[in-house]
């Protein structure tokens, strides 16, 4: 068997299958996919909303809260809190299935009918504008992180604190623009760096600090550009760049 080049039924973009693949779908006695594999992601991921959030009202108790669900979508949304409660009970809105209508008409259905959570929190204070996080306390803007505090616009921002515009980072403190990153400490606009504090623009770098625009380095103290600084003259030439300038900076 060999590789074929087919066309997405969706996004018209030609993919290709190869014969490991034709293999595995005929083990799991599936057919081949109509759809190429990025549009098959979106499909998949379509079902799970984790940073637009909207503005509505508890089906329940009128409460105005701040859900996950598009107003259009017309699910029955509960408070996260009242959702949670003995308030209510789901055995309420069972319902018989009909062998002779489709399966996914009815699911669809059912689906729109048993309340939803408003958001998807768990254990968190004082972080309403939320999605997928628990055990937060004044988060804003936070999407599938777990523990922090005092975070904002951020996604997988996991037990850290103070930190801002983040992305994937666990163990940190006091940074901002952040991305891929691992305790660090007061280190800002730096990407898949471990171990690093008091630093700036860094680059696959580890247990390195006060360090300036490096990339690769390992364990490295007062380097600007990968060059290395006297202690003094580190300090003077950051504060020659003066990075309080938003035009500097």
């Amino acid at each position: 068997m060999s590789s074929e080049i087919r066309q997405c039924q969706n996004c018209k973009q030609e993919f290709r299958i190869d014969p490991e693949d034709f293999q595995f779908y005929e083990k799991i006695k599936v057919p081949p996919p109509t759809f190429c594999p990025e549009c098959r992601m979106i499909r998949r991921m379509a079902w799970r909303n984790e940073r637009n959030l909207y503005r509505s009202t508890c089906a329940a108790t009128g409460k105005p809260i701040i859900t996950c669900f598009a107003p259009e979508e017309e699910m029955t949304v509960y408070d996260r809190d009242y959702w949670w409660s003995d308030q209510w009970n789901p055995l309420d809105f069972g319902q018989e299935y009909d062998f002779n209508r489709p399966f996914f008409e009815q699911f669809k259905e059912f689906l729109h009918k048993v309340p939803m959570p408003a958001v998807f929190n768990a254990r968190t204070v004082d972080t309403p504008y939320a999605n997928y996080t628990g055990e937060y306390k004044n988060g804003y803007l936070v999407s599938a992180s777990w523990e922090g505090e005092n975070v904002a616009y951020a996604s997988r921002c996991n037990s850290s604190k103070e930190c801002m515009d983040v992305f994937a980072m666990a163990e940190s403190s006091v940074c901002y623009e952040d991305v891929s990153a691992n305790k660090l400490f007061n280190t800002h606009f730096s990407e898949n760096s471990e171990n690093c504090t008091d630093s700036w623009f860094l680059f696959e770098c580890k247990g390195c600090n006060n360090c300036f625009g490096c990339t690769n380095l390992r364990n490295k103290p007062y380097h600007i550009f990968n060059q290395p600084y006297s202690k003094e003259d580190y300090v003077r030439k950051i504060r020659e760049f003066d990075l309080s300038s938003h035009r500097n900076l």
